[in-house]
């Protein structure tokens, strides 16, 4: 297991997890003065967990629910391991509905009258058949691709996407629309649930790329800088450089920038 948040500047890992696959996770705190976005992967012989989590909240209520919620998934997916490989949907379900159950539950002790939340992107790739099974919740993305082409991207619970769905805008203006950040679903104290779930019915090919996000990193960013990590010889330090692009062009008061990068080999 690996959790990770940082609260200064940024933190990177990346690791050969297997001879199967390449990882790499960076995440920066850009121009706040404290990071709410929190990541975590667990790789077991069973298969691989991936996470990604942005919290919001005042104080410091926002990391909490984002650590939180990770934490807990990571947690009590580790007692599921033969359950997500049998019924992973119903499984990823279960386990992000006792999470968020969790957060709550702490969150309440500490912070009884803020109004947190936090979204999540999700994955879980079984191993040795590398069926892929994504759970979401917010604007925090999944995407899957290839050095072709995207293959398919979670769709973001927010006003703006249900822009784009009704045609009314186009999703390279996603990012830089002043309603962006404005979520119809999110992880939030003392309410019910409601992820997007998919088994995908195809599992991960050969260098076929997972990329979970958080809303800094993809906002920022084109979907031809985002593919190019597919094409990337040196997997660290390709993401580092769109990570700090993001950054760069958000300007001073960029949000917090992370993402979590899974090569099939």
């Amino acid at each position: 297991m690996n959790l990770l948040n940082k609260f200064n500047g940024i933190f990177k890992f990346s690791s050969n997890s297997s001879d199967k696959t390449r990882y790499a996770v960076i995440s920066d705190m850009g121009g706040r003065e404290n990071n709410q976005d929190y990541c975590c992967h667990l790789f077991t012989d069973a298969g691989s967990l991936l996470v990604v989590a942005d919290g919001l909240g005042g104080h410091d209520a926002g990391e909490l629910a984002s650590r939180l919620f990770c934490e807990s998934l990571i947690r009590f997916a580790q007692t599921q391991l033969n359950e997500l490989n049998h019924s992973p949907a119903l499984t990823l379900k279960t386990l992000a509905e006792k999470s968020a159950e969790n957060m709550s539950t702490e969150l309440l002790k500490l912070h009884p009258d803020i109004d947190a939340h936090t979204t999540c992107a999700v994955a879980w790739i079984s191993v040795p058949d590398y069926q892929l099974t994504t759970l979401y919740i917010g604007d925090s993305r999944i995407y899957r691709f290839n050095k072709n082409k995207l293959v398919w991207r979670s769709r973001d619970h927010s006003v703006v996407q249900m822009l784009v769905d009704a045609g009314e805008l186009e999703e390279a203006e996603m990012g830089k629309h002043p309603e962006q950040g404005s979520l119809t679903r999110s992880i939030a104290t003392a309410k019910d649930i409601k992820p997007s779930i998919k088994q995908h019915s195809e599992p991960l090919q050969k260098n076929e790329v997972l990329l979970l996000c958080s809303d800094g990193f993809w906002e920022m960013l084109s979907n031809n800088e985002i593919l190019s990590l597919a094409k990337a010889s040196d997997l660290e330090n390709a993401l580092q450089k769109q990570v700090n692009k993001a950054v760069k062009r958000a300007g001073k008061n960029s949000d917090n920038v992370t993402a979590q990068v899974f090569i099939s080999h």
